[in-house]
């Protein structure tokens, strides 16, 4: 016990001995020990940071995957969609009113009033050439001559733009119709699908036009957003941004840095966005085909447009601004207006809440849609820089004449487009001015998003239905 009483007394623990490390230099007989389980708390390892690594790769590589072949399951359904936005479908009564505004090539004794005349007789006399020339046709393969060259036919004067390409007279002449497109959709999005499987240049990887370039870009935006959210809350001393703001008590500077950082990212993203669409209107035809890829358009546009500025700064710039500051403005305060203004909330009546939320979905689409339409359709507008390139030839028919801001083109959209598809000019009755506006052609796909966000409310309908029943057991 003496003994026991002398020994120098050590906080260390009697299994790790009374020196647990060993220092250089010092004479006694010490030795190193190898610390047991319950001085390995003592000795943090990196083999859980490699292991915590390896799982954040994993999941990441699986995130993207799983996002590739999202986009791919509703690339179909997009591609449609857009091409039912960009489509120019007027009022038959009004073609030759918008192509006198293109320029025409014409003969020297054509004055201007007998090309307005022309325009004007045009439907009359087509039906009639099509028999003159069904029956020239069968003369010329039954009796081996050759046909007269002072034939109506060949006397017939063809609209043909400045550089020599014929002018379609109409977007439903299935006669001067390019190989290249498409008949008008006029039926949703399922007959666009239709239209593009059975086109000879098309087919089904037509359905998957623009797939790639609209994975990069969910995929970007996925990453910059909450990363550049998340740096403008820290900058203005905000909450955290992974609190829901219907949680808190001011949203407003919070909801400013959500909508900013959405509008910032979505302007730097925004050239993915022209690729995407571009890549998808313009025809697959391999003679027609402006653009390789998605590198090889960046690399034109910049070439023929007027390089950075112009991919950025042109005439698609306040639409682009407007529709990446509404969207997420809008998407953001649904369940502020739901949980504060109607005082719904999710967990007691969760039908309820479906049901408004399903409301302010729709009025969403209502907004937002046109926005998106527009900006689609001045996407393809192309104003290059460099004379001699290569012509961008649609899978649709397109205005042609180019629309010169967002004004405009509502004006123009609601003002040509509104009534039927086809109508024929000498059954036309005069109507009224106003009544000749239409807001139909700023709503194309609008059926299929309605229907999208109806059976999401199915869906959170049931859901919330399976949730009470399952509390109440």
């Amino acid at each position: 016990m003496q003994a026991n009483q002398n020994q120098p007394f050590t906080p260390f623990p009697t299994s790790l001995g009374s020196r647990p490390y060993y220092t250089p230099g010092i004479p006694g007989n010490y030795s190193t020990i190898i610390p047991d389980q319950q001085g390995a708390s003592y000795y943090p390892t990196q083999h859980e940071d490699v292991i915590d690594s390896r799982v954040a790769a994993r999941e990441l590589v699986n995130f993207t995957v799983l996002k590739y072949l999202t986009t791919a399951a509703s690339s179909p359904f997009e591609v449609s969609k857009t091409l039912l936005q960009v489509q120019y479908l007027p009022r038959e009564e009004i073609v030759g009113s918008v192509r006198k505004k293109t320029t025409v090539k014409e003969d020297d004794s054509e004055t201007e009033e007998e090309a307005e005349e022309f325009s004007e007789d045009e439907d009359n006399e087509e039906e009639e050439a099509g028999r003159r020339r069904h029956h020239a046709t069968e003369d010329f393969l039954n009796s081996g001559i050759s046909l007269d060259v002072d034939d109506p036919i060949f006397k017939k004067k063809v609209p043909v733009g400045a550089d020599g390409y014929i002018v379609q007279a109409s977007v439903y002449d299935d006669s001067t119709r390019p190989p290249h497109q498409i008949k008008p959709i006029d039926g949703g999005v399922w007959q666009g699908i239709g239209r593009l499987l059975n086109h000879p240049h098309e087919g089904w990887r037509s359905l998957f036009k623009g797939q790639y370039t609209n994975w990069l870009y969910e995929i970007s935006h996925l990453f910059l957003q909450p990363t550049l959210e998340g740096t403008l809350n820290d900058m203005f001393d905000l909450y955290d941004d992974t609190i829901p703001l219907v949680h808190l008590d001011h949203v407003g500077p919070n909801l400013a840095t959500l909508v900013a950082s959405n509008l910032i990212v979505g302007f730097i993203l925004s050239p993915l966005e022209l690729i995407r669409t571009r890549m998808i209107v313009q025809s697959a035809s391999p003679l027609q085909r402006k653009y390789k890829g998605p590198f090889h358009a960046l690399a034109t546009i910049i070439r023929e447009e007027g390089g950075i500025k112009g991919l950025y700064f042109s005439h698609n710039f306040v639409p682009t601004i407007l529709y990446h500051a509404i969207t997420p403005l809008l998407q953001n305060i649904t369940p502020l207006i739901i949980d504060r203004v109607l005082c719904i909330s999710a967990s007691e009546s969760p039908f309820l809440y479906s049901l408004a939320e399903l409301g302010l979905n729709t009025l969403e689409v209502l907004i937002t849609l046109p926005l998106d339409t527009i900006r689609k359709r001045m996407q393809c507008q192309i104003r290059t820089r460099t004379p001699g390139n290569k012509r961008f030839e649609p899978v649709v028919a397109l205005r042609p004449v180019p629309y010169t801001g967002v004004i405009n083109a509502v004006y123009c959209m609601a003002k040509e487009e509104g009534g039927g598809i086809v109508e024929k000019r000498n059954k036309v009755s005069k109507k009224n001015k106003v009544m000749d506006w239409s807001l139909r052609g700023l709503y194309r796909g609008f059926t299929m998003q309605c229907t999208s966000n109806i059976v999401l409310f199915f869906l959170h309908a049931i859901n919330g239905i399976e949730d009470d029943d399952y509390e109440d057991f």
